[in-house]
């Protein structure tokens, strides 16, 4: 496939992803308004209203996550600040069913190069996925690498890396032919930027874990 078209292909599949994500909360947005609309009961029209702030609520914590991993916003050489990676992470995650965990000793050190920020971003998503029912993530910074932790809590769960993301970062594999994996790829492709490489490992069922090592 020439160069030209796979790119335009990966940008479609991220679309979709985008879509995907979003396309929950906004369609309960329109069902509140629908209600709103209709309902003349006080109660049910309280209920419309609180369906209608959470359900904006959430869209827009999305919205913010994927504008700081996906969109252009200044120099891609500038720096981002960890507590802004930190605090839109949290914000993303809260109240589902993976959270994202902070680091003990508080915000995320200092800036970091903001591909490298976008790449984190896109693999704490795709790190999601090998929490099928549930769990924590814990990004831990080091003195040439970043880790990202998938961790169980339910009792008996396993993590398992997700084959999407496993494609995704694959150098020597094909382009990315769905939406989890495009996102992966573009995670691969800016920690490049910044000189990181990425890989995956699984030493137990309870851990898993995606590592970007500055490359020497």
């Amino acid at each position: 496939m020439p160069a030209a078209a796979a790119d335009l292909d990966l940008v479609a599949l991220i679309c979709s992803k985008l879509c995907h994500d979003l396309a929950g909360s906004i369609g309960a947005v329109s069902n509140g308004a629908e209600l709103m609309a209709e309902e003349t009961d006080p109660q049910m029209r309280d209920e419309a209203v609180r369906l209608i702030a959470q359900s904006a609520n959430d869209a827009a914590r999305r919205l913010a996550f994927f504008r700081l991993a996906l969109g252009a916003s200044g120099d891609l050489m500038d720096a981002m600040p960890g507590s802004e990676l930190q605090r839109v992470a949290i914000d993303y995650f809260a109240g589902g069913r993976v959270a994202f965990e902070p680091p003990s000793l508080g915000v995320l050190p200092g800036d970091l190069p903001k591909p490298l920020g976008k790449a984190l971003l896109l693999g704490l998503l795709g790190m999601a996925g090998a929490l099928p029912r549930g769990g924590r993530l814990r990004l831990i910074a080091e003195t040439d690498s970043w880790r990202i932790l998938a961790e169980p809590t339910a009792p008996n769960a396993t993590a398992k890396l997700p084959e999407a993301l496993r494609s995704g970062l694959d150098s020597a594999g094909p382009m990315p032919t769905e939406p989890n994996a495009a996102l992966a790829r573009h995670a691969r492709d800016l920690a490049a930027l910044a000189g990181f490489g990425a890989g995956l490992s699984q030493s137990s069922d309870t851990t898993a874990e995606l590592l970007f090592q500055r490359a020497l």
